[in-house]
């Protein structure tokens, strides 16, 4: 089927990394810079309100959409709560999302056989997203920090910690890739400016991404 643009819940998703990077780069990632990242991501999961969480996960993010190699699919079923209504207003959803896409990406690097998009496992990469969105919520409550706890995602915590997670994430990557959701790849489209607003009026200043139906 013909590309279409992400539906707005799933522009939403990923607004939150707007404000990190206008270009993608020509050349692919390195070695190092592989390794950064899965440090980082294990990093992030243990200690995502730390001292230099936000400039990590600010690498992080300007890392995931600059390089031209490596692509994460987004399926915005999986962190669905925090997209829209009271999820917009959970402190963390920002640090969550982000964790989602950097576990995403942390397992496509540990996994090179699935680097190209049609040797990709959906499944396998949601679940790693999931586990590591999940960690860093776990440790985000475990800190005490103010509004850490939300309904949503105790819930969720409390599917992963009956074994009932795989069912979940099984449920919401079939929604992404029979097109009751759209799923798509993180990538610039022309309706990005510059400056790293969107054209399109209506939208927050954020990333577009174009969304294919598989």
């Amino acid at each position: 089927m013909r590309p279409q643009k992400l539906a707005v819940g799933g522009v939403l998703f990923l607004c939150t990394l707007a404000a990190w990077t206008q270009t993608a780069r020509d050349t692919p990632s390195t070695p190092e810079e592989r390794q950064r990242a899965v440090r980082l991501t294990r990093k992030l999961e243990q200690t995502p309100l730390g001292p230099e969480a936000s400039e990590d996960r600010d690498w992080l993010n300007k890392w995931i959409i600059e390089i031209p190699d490596l692509t994460v699919p987004v399926c915005d079923e999986l962190l669905k709560p925090l997209l829209a209504g009271e999820g917009s207003q959970y402190r963390y959803s920002k640090e969550l999302v982000s964790q989602q896409l950097a576990g995403e990406m942390a397992y496509l690097i540990e996994h090179p056989q699935e680097a190209k998009p049609e040797s990709q496992d959906d499944f396998a990469i949601n679940k790693a997203g999931m586990e590591s969105a999940l960690n860093a919520y776990d440790a985000i409550v475990k800190s005490g920090a103010k509004g850490a706890r939300w309904g949503p995602l105790e819930e969720m915590a409390k599917k992963r910690k009956a074994g009932q997670l795989d069912d979940f994430v099984r449920s919401a990557t079939l929604k992404c890739l029979t097109g009751e959701t759209v799923t798509a790849s993180l990538r610039f489209h022309p309706s990005t400016r510059k400056d790293g607003a969107c054209w399109e009026p209506r939208l927050p200043a954020c990333v577009v991404v174009q969304g294919h139906i598989r």
